[in-house]
């Protein structure tokens, strides 16, 4: 009898909570549950790749490339030349394909969750790291926001705006080598 009146009273609460959430208006429920914020990676890179942060890391290399020279350091020439090149490769997976961006989005970390709010989503995440979504996630395009903070001029935030028109090299098909 206990067991009984202890089920009878968790449907009634079961009911009365599904009663209590469920949406009021057909409109309620046509509305997403959640949004989110995607960014198309090849964008955040190619603002990256742009950027006067990048432009003074490569300044730097190429002056310690120079200097390693100016010794005869062959050791550090090979290690710095070899450090280039990686990074172009790295850059190439990022810019033409779907290859994470990790690396660069810490660099605006502080800045993600102003974007965030703005574009009144909940998180932000690569839009190619989403196999699936469900129906009542709502996805917000941010490839824009996050590149300007790159400080991108006007030609580079319109080729990041024709992104989506393209569709990314299949990362397989990217060599590894440097010289390609």
């Amino acid at each position: 009898m206990r067991n009984r009146l202890a089920m009878m009273g968790l449907c009634l609460v079961l009911a009365t909570l599904t009663v209590c959430v469920a949406p009021a208006t057909a409109e309620e429920a046509a509305k997403p549950l959640m949004k989110i914020g995607v960014y198309d990676s090849r964008g955040v890179a190619i603002a990256y790749a742009r950027s006067a942060e990048f432009q003074q890391r490569m300044a730097k290399l190429r002056n310690d490339f120079e200097q390693a020279k100016a010794k005869g350091d062959d050791k550090r020439m090979k290690e710095l030349e070899q450090e280039g090149q990686w990074m172009q490769v790295r850059l190439h997976q990022q810019g033409f394909s779907t290859a994470g961006v990790a690396n660069i989005m810490a660099k605006v970390a502080d800045a993600l969750p102003g974007i965030a709010r703005e574009a009144g989503v909940v998180l932000i995440v690569s839009k190619w790291e989403m196999p699936y979504v469900d129906p009542s996630i709502e996805t917000v395009d941010v490839t824009l926001p996050i590149a300007r903070l790159f400080v991108p001029d006007e030609q580079k935030l319109k080729m990041l705006g024709e992104l989506k028109d393209q569709k990314p090299v299949p990362f397989d098909e990217l060599g590894l080598d440097p010289h390609d």
